[in-house]
């Protein structure tokens, strides 16, 4: 599926954009964009399409911030009116999300034009979106093509180049747990894939210089990985290629600031420093001898569903119930299930460290992170120590996947 999607990542992008639109006969356009992305380059895309020939109409987003959710799907769709246009993507996640979402729903096609190498979603299908207060990632399509501008990604704030560093740097988790899931709890796994994101993590690794420094260089590896990121959780058909423990937590937080009416905070960023926090539980695990484990795992006993339950209603009272549907197969465990558990997991310890040691400690996360500009700690970010230990504690119910806390949960090991 990844190989039907046209990428051209370099200079003078909108010229490249203009001449795959006449060889593809696309002449009718729906540029999405908010006030900031319409400057840095939605404004100059659209009048060099309107001299080229195109019919271009633009749906301008306003508000203090821009989310995907049922509030600018429906602004979207208002603004494009009834006509077939292919809708064209210019800003970063939320502003590509609307539109594969707005485009999908409407059965029209969309091409994704980046001002900033932030997030990893851009050739995903799936669109993370928030509805009625709960954020899913709901399934629509990919692009047709995506074009980066490298001249608009270098001059785009370095809190944005961060965020896509700490969405890369967050599959050093998504790889382990995806890893441990499909050990312990049956999970689909795709070795290729699993190896095609490990290529593309250590690429824009082995450039944080450069992507500190903001250089076309740097610039063309992150989005490439971003990219490549997004094309394995295409073919994957879901996000595990991409996404663990750490994303859970952002996901948790950024509901919490939703229903609290508080600024947004870039994912990326979010995942960044959420990534050094479940580096330190598999720091954990690296660290408990296979007798210990033993011993815990003797010791460890079944949590009543109904405690979990509790624990749901209180973490998430307007979403409970949706929760509780993705956490379905946990809360049926019975004790002979707990106990057959509990030996696999003893089974694989040597397993489950030999994943653990594939996560880079907590200090050389922080290092890198520090190196292109990012945050290192969700306090840093404006989040209390009390929201950070309630998101790290719960945040494990939002998704049905067996990640890194919710084996901490299991054995007992703490996640503080």
């Amino acid at each position: 599926m990844s190989n039907d999607i046209f990428i051209y990542i370099g200079p003078n992008a909108a010229e490249q954009l203009i001449e795959y639109s006449h060889k593809y006969s696309q002449d009718k356009f729906m540029i999405v964009a908010d006030e900031n992305t319409y400057a840095a380059a939605g404004q100059s895309l659209e009048t060099q399409l309107k001299v080229a020939g195109f019919d271009v109409k633009t749906a301008l987003l306003t508000g203090a911030e821009i989310i995907a959710d049922e509030h600018y799907f429906i602004d979207v769709m208002l603004q494009a009116g009834q006509e077939a246009r292919t809708y064209l993507a210019v800003g970063s996640g939320s502003i590509t999300d609307i539109t594969r979402f707005v485009s999908f729903h409407t059965r029209t096609d969309f091409i994704a034009f980046p001002t900033a190498a932030s997030v990893d979603g851009y050739t995903s299908a799936g669109a993370p979106s928030v509805i009625a207060g709960f954020k899913k990632t709901v399934m629509c399509h990919s692009p047709q093509a995506v074009f980066g501008d490298l001249a608009v990604l270098s001059a785009a704030p370095q809190v944005m180049t961060a965020s896509g560093f700490g969405d890369m740097l967050g599959k050093y988790i998504a790889l382990a747990d995806w890893q441990i899931g499909h050990l312990l709890w049956d999970e689909p796994f795709d070795a290729e894939i699993c190896g095609r994101v490990q290529t593309a993590l250590q690429n824009c690794v082995d450039h944080a210089a450069a992507i500190g420094q903001a250089s076309t260089e740097g610039l063309q590896v992150l989005l490439d990985g971003l990219i490549e990121s997004g094309f394995c959780m295409l073919d994957f058909n879901g996000s595990r290629p991409a996404s663990g423990a750490e994303h859970q937590i952002s996901h948790h937080l950024e509901m919490k600031l939703i229903e609290q009416h508080r600024p947004a905070v870039l994912h990326g960023a979010k995942v960044g420093a959420s990534t050094i926090i479940m580096a330190r539980l598999y720091d954990k695990l690296r660290q408990v001898s296979r007798e210990k484990a033993l011993e815990r795992l003797e010791g460890a006993e079944l949590t009543p569903a109904d405690e979990h339950r509790q624990a749901i209603r209180a973490a998430y009272p307007a979403i409970a119930d949706k929760v509780m549907a993705e956490q379905s197969k946990f809360l049926a465990m019975t004790e002979a299930d707990f106990d057959r558990f509990k030996h696999k997991i003893a089974d694989h310890w040597t397993e489950i460290q030999a994943i653990a040691a594939t996560v880079p400690s907590p200090d050389q996360l922080a290092a890198w992170l520090t190196q292109v500009g990012g945050a290192t700690t969700l306090q840093s970010l404006g989040f209390s120590d009390a929201e950070v230990a309630e998101a790290v504690k719960n945040a494990h119910y939002l998704r049905d996947r067996f990640n890194v806390d919710k084996l901490v949960h299991v054995i007992g090991l703490g996640v503080n």
